[in-house]
C-alpha cells in the first residue's frame, strides 16, 4: 500500500510550499490536509531538509510575536527537535519587544521544551495546545514551566 504523499498543490514543489508559509493559519492548511500525519510531515521534511524547515519556523517565530501580551517578561527558550535525522537544537530570545529565532543551544535557557517536529509544526499552527501536550506528555519542559505557560499566549496563530 502506498504512503500518503506530502499535500502538493498542482506543480509546485516541496521546497516552494515552505516558502509560501508564512503565518500559522498557512501551515495549519498543510497540516489540515487528507491524509497528512506524522509519517508524512517527517517525510516531507526529510526531503527537502529538516534544517530548512527548522530554519523557516524559527525565523517566523518573530513575526508572529505580540509584545503587548508579554510586557516586560522575557527570556531565552531553548527547543530541543526531534526529527528523523537527529536531534536539532534552536533557540527564541524575547527581550526588548521582539522574538528572535535562531539554529544552535542557549547558553543559559530560562526553559526547555522537547517535542518531536510534527509536534512543533502543530504548536506553531494552533493545533496544539502547549498546556495539553505537556500533560500528554507530547512536550517535555525543564526549567521555568511558568514562564512557559504564558509565553504560548505571547503569539499570533491567524
Amino acid at each position: 500500500m502506498a504512503q500518503p504523499q506530502p499535500p502538493q498543490p498542482d506543480g509546485e514543489r516541496p521546497p516552494d510550499m515552505l516558502g509560501a508559509v508564512g503565518t500559522p493559519a498557512e501551515l495549519a492548511a498543510l497540516l489540515d490536509a487528507d491524509g497528512v500525519d506524522d509519517k508524512v510531515i517527517e517525510q516531507f521534511a526529510a526531503e527537502i531538509g529538516v534544517t530548512a524547515v527548522l530554519d523557516r519556523i524559527f525565523g517566523l517565530m518573530g513575526t508572529r510575536f505580540v509584545p503587548e501580551k508579554a510586557g516586560k517578561d522575557g527570556g531565552v527558550v531553548q527547543w530541543n527537535v526531534k526529527a528523523p535525522d537527529g536531534r536539532h537544537a534552536y533557540h527564541l530570545v524575547i527581550a526588548d519587544g521582539t522574538a528572535k529565532g535562531a539554529s544552535g543551544a542557549a547558553d543559559d535557557p530560562r526553559v526547555t521544551l522537547q517535542m518531536s517536529l510534527p509536534n512543533l509544526l502543530r504548536l506553531c499552527a494552533g493545533r496544539l495546545n502547549g498546556v495539553t501536550a505537556v500533560m500528554t506528555g507530547k512536550i517535555k519542559i525543564s526549567g521555568d514551566m511558568m514562564f512557559a505557560a504564558k509565553m504560548q499566549g505571547w503569539f499570533d496563530y491567524s
